[in-house]
């Protein structure tokens, strides 16, 4: 990128910011292109965080599939305005979505969807594992807090690395979202379906 108008656009396409913004955030980063899009995706992270309390009673339902109809996804996507859920911000949005979900097949939306039962059990498995390998307590506690983490950035569609950029996960591709719309989008549930190639009792 070597114009200012090249790099403005790149990062309206990054974060979702309107073009001034773009522009001041270069200005004050003295023309870093990574500076200002780490202040823009900030930026619109507390754009969101000031809005997710907001009501959302309308939305849209989006569906996809994938690998010639062997994969199937659908998502309930909400927002705060019929308006809002009929623009082509939000119905992109919720294409990136699907795509998301299709092909990272997370479990959950978001941490507190993970029943406790599914945690124990993740918790009980990395301590026997840890024990095993002659481990202390205090390492053991440490081993069971990465094994928990790394089980919900793999499971959890919030926590994912975005297909697009991995540097990114989906809970700031909303943030981006929001920022672009104007109003509080909230994911709300999804069904990922996968023809299956084994019948039980086969």
């Amino acid at each position: 990128m070597n114009t200012a108008v090249e790099m403005i656009k790149q990062l309206r396409n990054e974060t979702g910011a309107r073009a001034m913004e773009c522009r001041k955030a270069l200005d004050q980063s003295n023309q870093n292109y990574e500076e200002a899009r780490a202040y823009l995706r900030e930026k619109a992270a507390q754009a969101a965080e000031k809005r997710e309390d907001r009501e959302t009673l309308e939305g849209r339902i989006e569906l996809y599939t994938h690998n010639h109809g062997r994969i199937g996804v659908m998502v309930e996507i909400n927002t705060e305005t019929e308006f809002a859920s009929r623009s082509e911000v939000l119905r992109q949005f919720a294409h990136e979505i699907t795509l998301q979900i299709a092909a990272a097949a997370p479990l959950y939306v978001r941490d507190e969807d993970i029943p406790q039962q599914v945690l124990d059990e993740q918790r009980l498995a990395a301590v026997e594992k840890a024990r095993k390998a002659g481990k202390t307590e205090g390492i053991i506690e440490q081993i069971v807090t990465g094994v928990l983490e790394k089980y919900k950035s793999l499971h959890v569609l919030l926590r994912q690395a975005y297909i697009r950029d991995e540097n990114i996960p989906v809970a700031q591709l909303i943030s981006q979202a929001i920022s672009r719309i104007g109003e509080n989008i909230v994911i709300r549930r999804f069904i990922h379906w996968e023809i299956c190639t084994e019948r039980e009792g086969e």
